[in-house]
């Protein structure tokens, strides 16, 4: 569907008439630029004034089956349309997709600037230095807020801002719920983070980020501390895995089945001689959720290794984040992107689905995938 706006008024077309031109243009299958073109070109001049605005029943709105179907939509100015001009179109395809070639080379012109002053390491959440672009920071907390998970497995902590942004998100969830009725009790909404140093270590170093002089120590705040559990050491290695598979079970985010008879098991009957003589299958309590963050690994087969560790234990519709999909091009070699796409491969078709619909600002350093 299309309407036209102008002056603050919209004017919705006939939509039989509507669907027959669409479809004419685009030779039966509407592609987003063709379906854009065709709006343009069939109603751009056709609609004035006339219709007073209209509102949707929000009561009979459909249940959006991801996060991203609610950004399927955008208001664009006509070509030849001044900038001040009160005439727009609203279609129903994410901006994400109608980006010309000279606007996408302008988003990666940002990319070069971006990288080549390190601008990464101005981001601010809350007092403390966080490594996102600022868009980037607004799609985490949507997705953190929508989801509300009860397990966020982040690998690379470095200095803590971002879980930070992630515990506190979780908090403020938890404050909503206490107000909402709940038991007053903080919950147990946890950020598993993992990293080869602990930050402290390096918060003063000047290190990949030069030393930020009025940030405060995320891990030295209130709800660092009743939020996060830093599990030290590196995220692709089996021992790490195995340490956060264990606080999975602790917390029943995991659970296991006896291999052979397929019941479940409780871990505090496990013995020391079970675990070395019994086979065991690991499998998620779907009542809960569970989002996966990796930003530890850049290079092609140690974020390979992430992915085939961390992304099984991302319960369904929930989220799958590889941060920093745009290194491939800025390097000019096989990196986090060609990571991602051979887990892809490897992965059954249509489980994770790249949701790029959630870049609703149009641009973005990574990758958003829903398990579906």
């Amino acid at each position: 569907a299309a309407w036209v706006y102008r002056d603050g008024h919209a004017t919705p077309p006939a939509r039989a008439a509507m669907e027959r031109r669409l479809t004419a243009a685009a030779g039966g299958l509407p592609t987003p630029r063709v379906v854009l073109a065709a709006c343009l070109a069939a109603f751009c001049g056709e609609h004035r004034v006339g219709a007073a605005v209209t509102f949707a029943n929000l009561d009979e709105a459909p249940r959006l089956e991801s996060l991203a179907d609610a950004f399927k939509v955008s208001l664009v100015r006509p070509p030849g349309e001044p900038p001040n001009s009160g005439s727009k179109l609203l279609v129903n395809v994410s901006s994400v997709h109608l980006l010309e070639d000279d606007e996408q080379r302008v988003l990666d012109g940002y990319d070069d600037i971006f990288e080549r002053y390190s601008m990464f390491c101005n981001g601010r959440w809350l007092g403390a230095q966080i490594l996102q672009d600022s868009q980037d920071v607004m799609y985490l907390q949507h997705i953190t807020y929508k989801k509300k998970p009860d397990v966020i497995i982040e690998t690379g902590t470095y200095k803590g801002g971002l879980t930070y942004l992630f515990a506190s998100i979780l908090d403020w969830i938890d404050s909503e719920r206490i107000g909402h009725g709940a038991q007053a009790d903080r919950g147990t909404a946890t950020v598993l983070s993992i990293d080869t140093h602990h930050p402290d270590l390096v918060f003063a170093a000047n290190w990949f980020c030069p030393v930020c002089l009025d940030c405060i120590k995320p891990y030295a705040t209130d709800v660092w501390r009743r939020r996060v559990d830093f599990i030290q050491g590196r995220a692709d290695e089996e021992v790490v895995f195995n340490q956060v598979v264990d606080k999975l079970l602790d917390i029943d985010v995991v659970r296991l089945q006896d291999g052979e008879t397929g019941q479940m098991i409780a871990k505090e009957r496990l013995s020391a001689e079970d675990e070395q003589s019994r086979s065991f299958v690991v499998s998620l309590n779907q009542e809960k959720v569970v989002m996966v963050n990796l930003d530890a690994n850049h290079e092609f087969e140690g974020l390979l290794r992430e992915l085939l560790l961390y992304a099984p234990l991302v319960t369904q519709d929930s989220y799958l984040v590889v941060q920093d999909t745009k290194l491939d091009k800025i390097w000019g070699t096989a990196g986090p992107t060609a990571a991602l796409n051979a887990f892809l491969a490897l992965s059954p078709e249509g489980e994770f689905v790249p949701e790029p619909e959630l870049k609703f600002h149009g641009y973005s350093q990574h990758a958003y995938l829903r398990r579906a």
